[in-house]
């Protein structure tokens, strides 16, 4: 999905590159659409990065490599990350739902596309539930002896 969306990105930007030298007449929702695109490449793109270790790291920890300290060291790091991300997705502040970030956007449309915003903010937890998942499926994986 990724992959696609960084495609259906780069395409729409031709498109527009085209529509306004071309023809001069730009199409209104086109740099909108490249916008979203751009933000759903790069969040799905991050959880490849993830489950195949290629994210950037500040401290050097490999869950596969090091004893039980490091790999919990590891998971709390990534869960106190995206622990809040979660919750203020869905919730405001004091438990508040209707001023959590996806309610807030379900009351917005986009201005050239006409689009419910909370399409465009729905990768934010979908992108956080797939890194949770990746933790797991890393933390639970075991060596095969060679």
């Amino acid at each position: 999905m990724a992959k696609l969306a960084l495609t259906g990105m780069a395409l729409t930007v031709l498109l527009q590159i085209w529509a306004r030298y071309g023809f001069d007449y730009p199409f209104s929702w086109t740099e909108e659409l490249a916008r979203y695109l751009m933000i759903w490449a790069g969040l799905l793109g991050a959880t490849c990065a993830f489950k195949r270790r290629l994210d950037p790291t500040v401290v050097q920890v490999n869950p596969e490599d090091k004893g039980l300290l490091h790999r919990a060291i590891f998971a709390l790091t990534v869960v106190i990350f995206l622990t809040p991300i979660l919750y203020y997705s869905f919730y405001g502040p004091n438990m508040t739902f209707e001023r959590g970030f996806l309610w807030r956007s379900s009351n917005r449309l986009s201005q050239g596309m006409g689009i419910n915003m909370a399409l465009v903010g729905a990768i934010v937890p979908l992108s956080c539930a797939v890194l949770l998942l990746h933790l797991a499926a890393l933390l639970t994986k075991h060596k095969v002896p060679q």
